[in-house]
């Protein structure tokens, strides 16, 4: 995440608003929980003052990356031989969805990149995305201590953040 501090303190797609990480999470998020959670993914942004949409890349990053380190615990846990036939469809079923959450967040990111936020619904995508964390969620809780079920809880609060920051582009 280095290069974020190498990004100009300006927006790259006009007519977006500056703000500091303060005034963006608070604007973000609703709950004390969102708002240190928005805090901490904004943590490597070094210019006080930016542009919504990096902070909205930020946020779509930090989800992937919680998203790729679920992947491979999923990886882990399916190349392990002891599980049961109902863990490893679990689980399988949970890399399927991650999959689709990644292909999903990607193309958030590469929409605001590209200041495309504003075309089709990018708040519906958003949505959908959070929509497939959650069916690995559904998957998971039935499971008897599953080492997933809790990293899937950090992933969709991940996905949301993502949706709550990418409001500030004017995203519905």
């Amino acid at each position: 995440l280095a290069f974020f501090s190498a990004l100009p303190p300006v927006s790259a797609c006009h007519d977006l608003p500056s703000m500091t990480v303060e005034q963006a999470c608070r604007a973000a998020t609703g709950t004390e929980l969102m708002y240190e959670l928005c805090k901490d993914a904004m943590r490597d942004v070094s210019y006080p003052s930016n542009g919504v949409d990096l902070y909205a890349l930020v946020a779509a990053k930090r989800a992937l990356a919680s998203f790729d380190d679920t992947a491979h615990a999923l990886d882990a846990l399916l190349a392990d031989g002891s599980l049961t036939g109902d863990e490893k469809n679990a689980y399988a079923l949970c890399k399927e969805s991650y999959g689709q959450a990644t292909d999903t967040m990607n193309g958030v990111a590469a929409a605001v990149v590209g200041c495309r936020f504003m075309e089709g619904d990018l708040g519906q995508v958003y949505r959908d995305d959070v929509a497939q964390v959650e069916r690995c969620r559904d998957r998971v809780r039935s499971l008897p201590a599953s080492p997933i079920y809790a990293r899937n809880l950090v992933d969709r609060n991940m996905a949301v953040l993502a949706y709550f920051v990418g409001r500030l582009l004017g995203v519905q």
